[in-house]
């Protein structure tokens, strides 16, 4: 029996500023799909049959690949001897709710994964360049991908609307613990060489579970692409490999990076899915419930009270608001002053070193 290793990444904080990645275009549904026999892609940027078919060794295969329809789970795709087993499952949750991220080695059917790999493999032309640099925050990336709805092949948006399901995002939420009702944009990355990314957390917008979905083959460890954690005491990395997903709940200490791509990588294409599960929308307001956010609180505030750690689980937009909430109450805006109290408290605690960037000790001679 062929063994499937699950690896469990510790998370780090680190002192490098925050990236904003954007996808713009507007959702796209995916037409129903059906079992489709394919062929193998021929390396030509005007290839057009975006439909494609695992193979072996260069050749056609006879297998057929069955794609996801509107409203199917995530569950029913993923490779069953990890997602049915128990264990695992307690395994994923455990780490992912203790902030840690998990790498999972052959974690989709493999048809599913070959049939997306081909899918990718032809698609060069839909591919653009994204690149950034800026001064004031010292992020930068430079890396290719496919974020026009309009270029998604058939087959990326029964993955789009996969991810997207109802039943999926409930997955996602009971695995990490983390509110996961909003849209999410699985979009698809190749790292040419050069390409890069500097130290970044993905602490944006709504963002609460990040997902990166590697499909790449025939990768040496020398050619770079690793994706790397960044902790104080050591740097975990993510080889590029194939099927293998990593999955991390967002916050202000996720930091990580994805080293230059080295030329002798040559046509080698190092390629993934990737995107973020979102908040439902949910921003703190003095008007709202806690049964907005979580269950069995009088008040919203008091989630966060009782256990201070919970402030890792709000998105960059909530933690915004928050300070919104906090100017409004130091204004004499709001005049609920037991309620003031509880917000300038965990708006304080909010902005320890423990739960923002420790910022570096310079000494200068």
């Amino acid at each position: 029996m062929k063994m499937i290793y699950i690896s469990l990444l510790s998370i780090a904080s680190t002192v490098l500023p925050i990236a904003l990645f954007f996808y713009g275009s507007l959702f796209a549904s995916a037409s129903n799909s059906s079992e489709t026999t394919i062929k193998a892609c021929v390396d030509n940027e005007d290839q057009t049959d975006n439909t494609v078919d695992p193979i072996s060794g260069g050749s056609s295969s006879s297998n057929t690949f069955t794609y996801p329809k509107v409203g199917d789970s995530i569950t029913s795709f993923l490779n069953p001897n990890l997602f049915q087993d128990p264990e695992t499952i307690h395994n994923i949750k455990q780490q992912l709710r203790a902030g840690k991220p998990v790498m999972i080695h052959n974690a989709f059917q493999p048809e599913y994964a070959e049939a997306m790999y081909q899918d990718l493999s032809c698609t060069e032309g839909a591919f653009e360049l994204h690149e950034y640099a800026h001064e004031q925050d010292d992020f930068s990336c430079y890396h290719y991908n496919i974020y026009d709805l309009q270029k998604y092949t058939p087959l990326m948006n029964a993955t789009l609307e996969l991810f997207n399901s109802t039943v999926t995002k409930e997955f996602a939420a009971e695995l990490s613990g983390r509110r996961c009702g909003g849209q999410t944009w699985p979009a698809a990355s190749w790292y040419k060489p050069g390409s890069h990314s500097l130290p970044h957390s993905d602490w944006a917008d709504q963002r609460t579970v990040a997902y990166v979905w590697h499909l790449t083959k025939g990768w040496k460890h020398g050619w770079g692409g690793h994706l790397y954690w960044m902790s104080e005491t050591s740097f975990p990395f993510v080889p590029p490999s194939f099927n293998t997903l990593v999955l991390f709940s967002v916050n202000t200490r996720t930091q990580h990076m994805v080293t230059s791509v080295n030329h002798l990588a040559g046509d080698v294409k190092r390629l993934t899915i990737n995107g973020w599960w979102e908040d439902n929308g949910w921003l703190p307001s003095f008007e709202d419930g806690v049964a907005q956010f979580a269950e069995g609180y009088d008040d919203w505030l008091d989630y966060f009270l009782e256990d201070s750690a919970r402030l890792l689980e709000l998105t960059a937009d909530q933690s915004f608001r928050l300070g919104q909430l906090q100017a409004e109450c130091a204004a004499g805006g709001y005049y609920d002053e037991i309620r003031c109290n509880k917000l300038h408290y965990v708006y304080e605690t909010l902005h320890e070193g423990s739960y923002w960037y420790n910022e570096i000790h310079y000494v200068e001679l």
